[in-house]
């Protein structure tokens, strides 16, 4: 269904052709014209990544009384980050309207937000609980005029020990209120929430896929855990133009493992509970300017991230919920692209990893490490590339190429060298660590596991061949 076909008024519609949307996705076809329309509650059960966060922006901008200084709408997030993502999602489908809007969460100055809400006098909020209850009780936020509550990822809220609070913060409005709430599920909680405060609500549940994208290619690599690391640099290595998310399960392991890829020379940003709000943002930032490739974090920390264009997702042991799983590789694949998920299994994770194959109803294939040569072959092509553009300015420009003086220097020292001797100096030197590395990451000391895959040589793997493996592991102990 293409936008146009919503009739929506014309800021809104620029805004749409401005941000590259043609067609609606799902969610955004069955969800917006509802949501123009209805003037009772709504529930709408959809996985993230469908486009859910247009799909209730759009009805409720169209809404909005712009000549009004009250706020008149409150968007509840379960974290900063998804908070600030919807935020910015307003701030796109809202950029040709007077619109006034904030974000509110922990980790800021109560100053430097109490002084927006009072100097910009938003008409929308979007907030996390805690904060918006301080707020409240503060009697900063002025809600005697907000007649529209939105509930994002209410089953995250219940995860993360908020389901209260947005109790609290329900009571706490107008009675004459309308509440949209959106969950990728409906544990019994959040029905039982539904059913005690909500009055005769539409409800849209879209097919829930479970098994997740088709677009998504999944991978398991099978290793002890001290050789996660090494096998990630191993695949990121193997895929160039790779830009991703590496999931970790501790706070520790995401600051070792961010350590260890900057060491390696992998341009990574962390994200993590440790960390204050602005180096929180900051790595966002980076990650989302594609200022670094990969963006290391936890599950927690994850929580909201919707970055476009993300080819790898990577998992450094599977997760302890089965939904988690879906959720994390998820973030790639969307719109339509292709993406690849690799999950490294330990040993005693094996069993998880059929249990998690029988939960989505697809399996994961099973991979070996990238041969040395081919990564050895990648790194070399990778680094020549960054020098075509001076070489073709050098083959044109021939002698007249400008160079500092100080190249004499520079050229003396080669001179007793052949050229092929200065190359071979030339290529020790800025290759031999790497190579070394690359050495040292593909003999990762993988333990026999119960089957043999085959995955696709274009990805830039090889299948695991259990005899091969053997055979190798035989010569090198004859060795």
């Amino acid at each position: 269904m293409n936008f146009q076909e919503f009739e929506l008024s014309q800021p809104i519609n620029d805004a749409i052709i401005q941000m590259g949307f043609t067609s609606a996705t799902e969610v955004q076809e069955k969800v917006i014209p509802i949501l123009r329309t209805h003037q009772g509650d709504f529930v709408g059960q959809a996985q993230t990544g469908t486009g859910k966060t247009a799909a209730f922006v759009i009805p409720l901008l169209e809404q909005i009384n712009f000549k009004s200084k009250k706020i008149q709408a409150l968007i509840l997030a379960p974290t900063r980050e998804l908070a600030n993502q919807v935020y910015e999602e307003i701030k796109k489908l809202g950029k040709f309207l007077p619109l006034k809007a904030t974000t509110v969460y922990g980790g800021v100055p109560y100053v430097k937000q109490i002084n927006e809400i009072t100097r910009d006098n938003p008409q929308i909020i979007v907030g996390t609980p805690g904060r918006i209850i301080d707020l409240i009780n503060r009697k900063v936020l002025n809600l005697s005029q907000c007649h529209q509550l939105i509930i994002d990822e209410a089953d995250e809220m219940l995860n993360m020990g908020f389901i209260d609070d947005v109790q609290t913060i329900i009571s706490s409005l107008n009675q004459t209120k309308k509440m949209w709430m959106f969950s990728a599920t409906m544990p019994d909680p959040i029905v039982k929430l539904i059913e005690k405060k909500f009055s005769k609500p539409k409800i849209v549940q879209l097919e829930k896929r479970i098994s997740g994208n088709r677009n998504i290619k999944q991978y398991y690599f099978v290793a002890h855990r001290r050789h996660f690391g090494s096998a990630l640099k191993c695949f990121i290595d193997a895929n160039p133009d790779s830009k991703g998310i590496v999931f970790c399960e501790t706070r520790q392991d995401t600051k070792q493992l961010a350590e260890l890829m900057q060491r390696r020379g992998v341009s990574v940003a962390a994200l993590h509970g440790e960390l204050s709000q602005s180096q929180r943002d900051d790595s966002m930032k980076k990650f989302k300017d594609k200022r670094v490739d990969f963006l290391i974090c936890t599950d927690v920390a994850a929580r909201g991230i919707d970055v476009p264009n993300i080819s790898h997702v990577f998992n450094m042991g599977l997760p302890k919920q089965y939904e988690s799983y879906v959720h994390r590789i998820g973030r790639t694949g969307r719109a339509e692209l292709k993406g690849t998920s690799i999950s490294f299994v330990a040993p005693d994770q094996i069993r998880k990893r059929s249990a998690i194959e029988h939960f989505t109803g697809q399996k994961m294939e099973e991979i070996n490490l990238p041969d040395a040569n081919t990564l050895k072959k990648l790194k070399i092509i990778k680094e020549l590339h960054k020098m075509e553009n001076i070489k073709n300015a050098i083959l044109s420009k021939e002698d007249s190429f400008a160079l500092d003086p100080s190249f004499v220097y520079f050229q003396s020292y080669f001179s007793d060298l052949t050229k092929e001797q200065a190359l071979k100096l030339l290529f020790t030197y800025r290759f031999n660590q790497e190579i070394r590395h690359i050495d040292e990451s593909v003999f990762v000391d993988a333990p026999p596991k119960e089957s043999s895959k085959r995955s696709p040589e274009r990805d830039g793997y090889r299948s695991r061949d259990r005899n091969r493996n053997r055979s190798r592991n035989k010569d090198q102990r004859k060795r």
